[in-house]
């Protein structure tokens, strides 16, 4: 299947009106239900009314909305094209000229997810994104040639489920303020990385409890602060080298290996997180929380 297929001419926008996202987003919401693509309207307001603007990801020259909500029936996409970059309220420096949403029923969550990463895909190409801005109707939206060149996969990649956030972390690094880090940024893990971004390999939960909990465990227990010699240490296990307890044996992932694969290696090797990579260079992350929350979550 190709993934213009998806997109119907009475839900494509060319031009849509408005200098916000908010007021493009409104007219791609009514398009939507005038074509009959929405069964509940009042609840489907209130998803978008809900994403917007906190859950709005831009993409390349792109704002995308996408949520599952049984508002829809089916998996239905809008697409709006304006003619001068629109603004996101809460953040004016943010511009873009195309909007697209999806929504799809929580059932159709493989399918949802397939299709928020193709398009995801496709707005970073030239040819694509060049495409649509020139654009003068929705027929000729959809008649981009390099759009129609897209597949719609019929199986999950890791790149439909992965985290494209990745924080990484020098080796020298001490330990403690790779613990602050990893809670700061509210992440199981941290991988680190060489000058070169060479991925060296993973400090998680399972060693900050390994080095830094017995002697934290003292501190408490014997009053000391942070940063005293607790009897018995011999070094504050809080400026130890992320070097020297780091995970050496990283298994890596690429983009395009198959969520069903990646699943089996997780619960045949007992490993649960790994570093994606394009070409040797480090895009992502994924966890076996990812992949329930993007799976299983609403």
């Amino acid at each position: 299947m190709k993934l213009v297929d998806l997109l119907v001419e009475e839900r494509v926008l060319v031009p849509v009106k408005g200098e916000t996202l908010r007021k493009a987003t409104a007219q791609l919401v009514a398009a939507l239900e005038k074509d009959g693509a929405v069964r509940d309207s009042k609840r489907f307001a209130e998803v978008v009314a809900d994403t917007l603007p906190r859950d709005v990801v831009t993409v390349g020259p792109a704002f995308l909305l996408h949520f599952r909500t049984e508002a829809v029936p089916r998996l239905t996409v809008g697409l709006g094209i304006a003619p001068e970059p629109m603004q996101r309220e809460h953040d004016p420096a943010k511009q873009a000229r195309i909007v697209l949403l999806i929504a799809a029923p929580p059932r159709d969550t493989s399918r949802f997810l397939r299709t928020v990463s193709a398009f995801s895909h496709a707005l970073g190409s030239e040819e694509v994104v060049d495409g649509l801005l020139s654009a003068t109707d929705a027929k000729s939206a959809i008649a981009v040639p390099a759009l129609g060149e897209v597949e719609l996969r019929d199986y999950l990649t890791v790149r439909d489920v992965m985290v494209r956030r990745k924080i990484t972390v020098r080796p020298d690094m001490p330990l403690g303020s790779a613990a602050r880090t990893m809670v700061v940024h509210n992440v199981p893990s941290l991988i680190v990385v060489s000058d070169t971004n060479e991925v060296l390999g993973l400090v998680g939960q399972q060693e900050l409890l390994r080095h830094l909990l017995p002697v934290h465990v003292k501190r408490l227990t014997g009053g000391r602060d942070k940063g005293k010699p607790v009897e018995g240490v011999a070094q504050d296990p809080y400026e130890i080298p992320v070097r020297e307890v780091m995970d050496r044996s990283v298994l890596c992932l690429s983009e395009d290996q198959t969520v069903a694969e990646v699943a089996t290696m997780m619960l045949n090797r007992k490993i649960d997180r790994f570093p994606v990579l394009r070409d040797g260079t480090l895009i992502g992350f994924l966890t076996r929380g990812d992949i329930v929350r993007r799976l299983f979550g609403r």
